[in-house]
């Protein structure tokens, strides 16, 4: 009798266990797609809004520290995503003490353009050529 009961103890608990794992798998139906892609108010760089002027300063300063550049090309426009293998770097602590709003992004060269990318969606916010 005592391994009929272990036996069945053993089953409840394996179906439990299952019915736990179950419970914690994301919903399948698409509907919360809130957690994968927040709202655009919640992206703080979507909201990156730049001035001819500071466009002038951002692309000076990254040119005069020795602007690295991508050995990588993509159609660099705001919105587009960035490929994993480009790699990011912070912008000069001038630009930031002049541009304290861009302190949220970081610059890749591309192409001659300094190409502005929020590092939390890996999304282009903003192109700045030449």
């Amino acid at each position: 009798m005592p391994i009929r009961l272990r036996c069945a103890t053993l089953a409840i608990v394996i179906a439990a266990g299952a019915g736990a794992a179950l419970a914690q798998t994301p919903p399948t139906s698409g509907t919360d797609d809130s957690i994968t892609h927040p709202p655009p108010a919640a992206r703080p760089s979507s909201q990156l809004q730049l001035t001819p002027e500071q466009k002038t300063a951002i692309l000076t300063a990254v040119r005069r520290e020795s602007a690295k550049t991508s050995p990588i090309h993509f159609v660099a426009s705001v919105g587009a995503p960035v490929p994993p293998s480009i790699e990011l770097y912070m912008l000069p602590d001038g630009v930031i003490a002049q541009v304290p709003e861009a302190k949220i992004v970081k610059y890749t060269m591309v192409q001659d353009q300094l190409v502005l990318v929020d590092p939390t969606t890996m999304r282009v916010v903003e192109v700045i050529p030449p």
